[in-house]
């Protein structure tokens, strides 16, 4: 994960900590269970809004993978925020790219390898990212960005940040000055995140996962904490990760609180199988909202000339548009095909029909996967908190 541009570094200081979001430390999330009266397809209202041809596609296990809706992240990078004095900064890699941005222009930042040597450091200018996510020394009205040199070998071990005042001639004793550090470690010892939903309805649970991998293989002894933020870059929540097994830490929350665009920032520390310890930040951003329409279930299935129809049934509780999609897999999980079709539809309950191109259908036994209903009236869509995992179809392919 680049862990760069202006909005990484937006709320990582901010102050203040409200109640809410629903924490729950069982695992995993269930859907809302909606409480389905079913009505005669004859009263329904079909509203796909048509096309000349089915919209849809052959399904290839890639497609497949990235139905899930997970969205995930890898890091190799931490950040520590509002250092004073001297701080500790483990470093597993070798050519680790170490960025420091001081408040105080005339403060003096020293790096010190683990052997006592001084790190090399040189100035970088404010208008340009060292590919250190230091974007806040752009925003900061005064201050100094420090980087070490690219290609700088670094031993593993731990370094040591010495920040000391500068002082003005003439001028009190200033505050002891603060910093805010960015490593990028780079090497194989990776923080693996991810939600397992996004653009997620706010009243539907989602869960947060971590997990560090040391050449492919999870790593136990780690510590994470989920530092979650409003979109105006308020402090929400902060709470430590359960663990799960396996090196996979969780926390399951409901995005009540969070706006439209709301931010995890991970923080997780541990020791590698080595002994060496370590740290690691990573960056997630959760997409919520409440949808206007809710799936509740498929009310038809039939073979045509043209292909394979599917009828979905939803309700619409505000009018705007809605756009669904399915995924088409065998008996025993292999890709066959995908669909989508999109409506405008008013308060009440409609039909919306899927339609898969014959030529792409395959004999055997066939299965609807992933079909979601997402409310794309305003930027993002938002998921119908109800969704329908597998749905084998048999009526229309006998």
């Amino acid at each position: 994960m680049a862990l760069t541009g202006r909005g990484w570094m937006v709320g990582l200081a901010a102050a203040g900590v409200a109640v809410g979001l629903g924490i729950v430390a069982s695992l995993p999330a269930q859907s809302e269970v909606d409480v389905d009266h079913p009505v005669p397809v004859s009263a329904l209202t079909t509203t796909t809004l048509e096309s000349p041809s089915p919209d849809c596609g052959r399904l290839t296990a890639e497609d497949l993978a990235l139905s899930s809706s997970r969205t995930e992240t890898f890091s190799t990078r931490y950040v520590l925020e509002g250092v004073t004095g001297e701080v500790a900064l483990p470093v597993t890699g070798s050519h680790a790219h170490i960025g420091v941005f001081v408040e105080d222009e005339t403060a003096q930042a020293t790096l010190l390898t683990p052997t006592g040597g001084r790190l090399p450091v040189e100035s970088v200018p404010r208008d340009v990212d060292p590919g250190t996510a230091l974007s806040r020394a752009e925003e900061a009205p005064h201050g100094k960005l420090e980087a070490t040199p690219r290609g700088v070998t670094t031993p593993p071990g731990l370094y040591r940040l010495r920040l000391e005042g500068g002082g003005r001639s003439g001028e009190a004793k200033a505050a002891a000055p603060r910093a805010t550090v960015v490593v990028n470690d780079d090497n194989d010892l990776v923080l693996h995140s991810w939600l397992t939903d996004n653009l997620v309805d706010a009243r539907q649970t989602t869960e947060i996962h971590v997990q560090v991998r040391e050449g492919g293989k999870p790593v136990e002894k780690v510590r994470a904490t989920a530092r979650i933020y409003h979109e105006n870059g308020t402090l929400v929540l902060e709470h430590a990760m359960t663990g799960l097994g396996n090196g996979d830490f969780g926390l399951k929350i409901r995005p009540l609180q969070l706006g439209r665009f709301g931010k995890v920032i991970l923080d997780v520390e541990g020791v590698t199988a080595a002994g060496m310890p370590f740290r690691r930040t990573g960056l997630l951003e959760i997409a919520s909202g409440v949808a206007g329409g809710r799936l509740m279930r498929i009310v038809g299935e039939r073979l045509t000339d043209q292909g394979l129809e599917v009828d979905l049934e939803y309700v619409v509780t505000r009018a705007g548009r809605f756009h669904a999609r399915a995924n088409l897999v065998t008996s025993d999980g292999k890709p066959v095909a995908w669909a989508q079709a999109a409506a405008e539809a008013a308060v009440g309950r409609h039909v919306m029909t899927l339609r898969f191109d014959r030529r792409l259908l395959v004999s055997g036994k066939l299965l609807l996967r992933d079909l979601e209903l997402t409310d794309v009236t305003e930027f993002p869509g938002v998921k119908s908190p109800t969704r329908i995992g597998t749905y084998a179809l048999e009526q229309a392919l006998q």
